[in-house]
């Protein structure tokens, strides 16, 4: 798990849990995603950011991080979010982020668009949740 990053004579750096120091260079594109994610969503400030595919280059156990990332700087940036999947662990973890912030109306929503259909789907925080628990398709 990173803790920090740092520049180091010209070298992108993160701190690990063990304080070690290792060149982003020298980690997977996952952390190449996440640093274009956080740095996409700083220049979006009181504005949109629009992800298509959102999880790709992720390994699943690294989609409730990425999503923490992306909820703490757009609620602090004021940035609203429209971001693209097919993965049923991305949205599963966005659930596992709206159970743990508190429920807004404008918060966390799924929308899915169907084929042939004028209107979208629209899933709350909350329904996002209890899809999640019951196994319920949302995609």
């Amino acid at each position: 798990m990173i803790i920090s990053t740092t520049v180091l004579l010209h070298q992108l750096q993160c701190r690990t849990q063990g304080d070690q120091r290792v060149p982003i260079g020298s980690m997977g594109d996952g952390i190449w995603r996440i640093l274009g994610l956080a740095l996409s969503t700083v220049c979006a400030k009181n504005g949109f950011l629009f992800v298509d595919e959102i999880d790709t280059g992720l390994h699943f156990t690294a989609m409730s991080d990425m999503w923490k990332l992306v909820w703490k700087t757009a609620t602090r940036l004021n940035v609203q979010v429209f971001a693209t999947t097919h993965s049923n662990d991305c949205w599963t973890s966005l659930a596992d982020i709206a159970t743990q912030e508190k429920a807004t109306e404008d918060g966390i929503t799924i929308q899915r668009i169907e084929r042939e259909k004028q209107t979208g789907i629209a899933f709350t925080e909350r329904e996002i949740v209890i899809a999640a628990q019951r196994g319920i398709e949302v995609r």
